[in-house]
């Protein structure tokens, strides 16, 4: 559990959201998620920690099915009066999803990270309930707009105050950390100038050859799960009950009519590990084995 919104919080965040900064912000960050992302047919979608539901709001108005989990009291009532009835809002923290694995096809963790205090297991917790991908939008600290707010913070009280910027490729690690080993992912990010600019610059912001580099403010990035299968390579013995070989055979090279039982090959099946922390399928394996079975 991280730092939680309280009513003052939304309030000037809702108010700077709906100035014409924040329109221009939010048309920015969405026209990046489009593209990044670019489902090709509708998806169950889990934002952790879906604020005023602006994003919940943008994905079911594309068709999708969306849910939304926020532990801030005064943001979940604002999006409830805001969001149709469809969309269902839960109580509840990135660490602990309240939710069976791979139950959504996307998980959409927006803004979120920052104000986790461990996004590791926040980020472990969303590869367990996504099927399919994780959907990332962070604020990066090697930015312009960063260097800004740092600067503000020796006479300005805000929220921001509370949050934990990443880097590109700090999500790069943690990501890596977290599913062990190398994962599908691409990235952009967006909002490179200063936003007291952004209205005369919008159009060159959503471009996508403006979007390449890593020190646009919003990082935007996309973890596709793949389930690989690997087989061991030194063999495991075990004891096989006599009545096995009973059976006639055939196909596969296990075993044909009129073999006698002490030349089949069996194929033993070892136990499969199932990663409940990846959703990833570890270490599937077959056996070969040829020995006499006895009977």
């Amino acid at each position: 559990m991280g730092y939680v919104f309280r009513a003052e919080d939304t309030k000037l965040y809702e108010e700077w959201f709906q100035s014409d900064q924040g329109q221009i912000v939010w048309e920015i960050q969405r026209e990046l998620l489009r593209r990044l992302w670019a489902p090709f047919s509708p998806q169950s979608i889990l934002e952790v920690g879906c604020g005023a539901g602006h994003f919940l709001r943008w994905v079911h108005d594309q068709g999708h099915q969306a849910t939304g989990l926020e532990p801030s009291l005064s943001m979940r009532e604002l999006a409830r009066r805001r969001l149709p009835a469809c969309i269902t809002l839960d109580h509840g923290h990135a660490e602990d999803l309240p939710y069976e694995d791979n139950a959504f096809d996307v998980v959409a963790l927006i803004n979120t990270l920052e104000f986790v205090n461990n996004p590791v297991e926040a980020l472990r917790e969303a590869f367990r309930v996504a099927r399919r991908s994780v959907l990332l939008g962070t604020m990066n600290r090697y930015s312009i707009v960063s260097l800004q707010r740092w600067l503000e913070r020796l006479w300005k009280t805000s929220f921001l105050n509370h949050a934990h910027f990443f880097s590109v490729f700090e999500l790069q690690h943690i990501v890596r950390d977290v599913l062990s080993g190398s994962v599908p992912l691409r990235w952009e990010t967006s909002i490179t100038l200063p936003m007291n600019v952004l209205k005369f610059i919008h159009l060159f912001e959503k471009s996508r050859f403006f979007t390449w580099h890593p020190f646009g403010h919003f990082i935007a990035m996309r973890v596709d799960l793949c389930y690989p299968l690997q087989t061991a390579q030194n063999p495991i013995f075990c004891n096989i009950s006599s009545h096995v070989g009973h059976a006639s055979l055939s196909g596969s090279g296990l075993r044909s009519a009129g073999t006698h039982p002490s030349s089949v090959q069996h194929f033993i099946p070892r136990k499969k590990v199932d990663d409940r922390t990846t959703g990833n399928l570890k270490n599937p394996v077959c056996i070969e084995r040829n020995e006499s079975l006895g009977v």
